[in-house]
This record gives C-alpha cells, structure tokens and sequence, in this order.
C-alpha cells in the first residue's frame, strides 16, 4: 500500500508527464475541417469500431467505451470537462434483449445502442458559466468553498461536443476500448442513477461527496462500481480536470482490481489520445494545440 508521501509522489509525477505530453504538439490534419466536429468525431469512433468488428458475420454482442476530454489554454477547471460515451453492437441476426432508454443506431448493417456520461450543471447549455473554487483558500480548504450544489443533467456527446465547440476547447478523445458486458451493465447503472434526480452536482465535490448529495464529472465517470467514488490526490480530485482528469479516471480502469477485470485490451493513456484542435480557417494557424496527433476544426 502506498504511503500518504509515495502517493503524492506518484501525482506530481503524473501530472509533471501529462504536462510535457501536453507542450509537445504535433501535426494537425485538415482535410475534415468542412465538417462538424461532432460529425468528424463520430465518424472516428464508426470506422475504428468497424475495423475492429471486421467483415465476418458477429454472433455475440460487443461492447466499448470512448472517454473524452475538453479544456482551454491553461486548463482551467472552469472551462474544463470529463466524459464518456459507451457503445453496445448487437450481435447480427440476433433477437436482442434492448436496454431501456438507449438510442438505437445502424452503421454497415450493424445495428447498436449508445450513450454518454456527461454530469454538468442542469443549465449549462443556456449558462456555461461554472463555478469551481470561490471563497479565501477555498482550493486548499473545502469547507471555505461557497459554490453552489446544482441540480445536474447527464448531456449528450452532441450537446457536450456543442459546449467544446462554442468555447473554441481542445478536445481528447481515447479509444475505442473494449469492454466485457459487466462493463457495460455498471455504465448503463451509472447513467440511471445520474439520471433519476437524486444526485446533484458540484465542480468542488470534496464535501458533497463524502456527505452523498452531489458528484462532479470526473467522479461521475469514475470507479463505476462505486455510488461516490474517490479519485485523484488523497480522493480529492485536485487538479482531476480537462485531459488529467479523464487520463487519471484511465489509470483507475487499468489499476483497480475491480476495474481491471472489466477492460479486454491495454490502454496506453498517452498515445492513444487522439485530439481535435479548433483552427479559425483551412490550413491556418492552430491557436491552441496540446495533443501529438489532431484535426482541426472551424464549427
């Protein structure tokens, strides 16, 4: 068992790695530019999914998940965000049982369900303006926090895609990962339980957590088989924001035990980022751009 010093240890180390990864940017691909956003990266996840699916007639049920990230220059927290879509293709020629609730889709004759995770405050899209830290020493402190606790909504990948969109945000997305369908089953508990109204939200959950009234988006994707998950320095969640936060919630599904045993590939949280970078026209300058590998988009 690590240690309280090993642990912060292992953080700044973390977080020293992610900040290099960060400053090192790359090439940027414009020849989706004309497209959405949220249509280049739907048509990602399609093709990727496809070519792990291959041609061959399915005779099970397959399951992945696509975690994302968005943040601004500097990653502040208040214009940062963690979430995560879920994908379940149905077997073919199947008679499948379907899960309430889920959109149905069809790509190449494959029929699937999906969803996100995506816990902002219930307004977000008319009032984008979030509240992290306010109050003296309110970062160090919890108690001294006076943000307030918020009646949360679980938003889609388009209206979250959107929310990055209108902000000019970097956005990161990992994957396809495969999963086994336990896997799926606690995301699909996690959506339910977000959406049901008994949980709110609050960027700062250092408090609310521990007292079970309110989550924030980075614990709402975390440890899925627990109802208020710990995550980041001591179960705090400091600096747990924009592309840390959702690489640390990756760790977690790689490290923890119960976690482990529900991922069917390794995950390589640095090069499996793959980023979307906003460019004000084609082929010119990338004001902000903290990812090796990305593509550029104008809408």
């Amino acid at each position: 068992m690590k240690t309280p010093f090993g642990r912060l240890f292992a953080l700044l180390a973390f977080l020293f790695a992610a900040h290099i990864a960060q400053a090192v940017p790359g090439d940027v691909n414009f020849s989706s530019y004309d497209l959405p956003l949220y249509d280049q990266i739907v048509n990602r996840i399609k093709a990727k999914i496809s070519a792990r699916l291959g041609e061959t007639r399915s005779t099970r049920d397959r399951y992945f998940i696509i975690p994302f990230a968005y943040q601004d220059p500097g990653n502040h927290p208040e214009h940062s965000h963690s979430f995560i879509s879920v994908i379940r293709v149905l077997a073919d020629n199947e008679q499948p049982k379907l899960t309430p609730g889920l959109e149905m889709g069809t790509y190449k004759n494959r029929e699937f369900e999906a969803f996100t995770i995506s816990w902002l405050p219930h307004d977000f899209m008319d009032n984008p303006n979030l509240c992290v830290f306010e109050g003296a020493g309110s970062r160090l402190i919890p108690k001294n926090n006076k943000c307030p606790t918020l009646p949360g909504r679980n938003f889609t990948l388009a209206e979250t895609i959107q929310l990055a969109v209108d902000a000019k945000n970097a956005v990161a997305m990992w994957g396809p990962y495969e999963i086994k369908q336990e896997g799926f089953d606690l995301t699909v508990k996690r959506k339910n339980l977000l959406d049901g109204g008994t949980i709110k939200y609050r960027a700062d959950d250092r408090l609310s957590r521990k007292e079970k009234v309110a989550i924030s988006c980075f614990h709402a994707m975390a440890g899925l088989d627990e109802l208020f998950p710990n995550g980041g320095l001591f179960g705090t969640g400091f600096k747990m924001w924009g592309f840390n936060g959702t690489a640390r919630v990756l760790i977690e599904y790689t490290e923890k035990a119960q976690n482990k045993a529900l991922l069917l590939e390794p995950v390589d949280v640095k090069n499996d980022r793959y980023g979307f970078v906003y460019a004000p026209v084609r082929n010119g300058l990338v004001p902000y751009n903290p990812v090796r590998n990305a593509s550029a988009y104008g809408r």
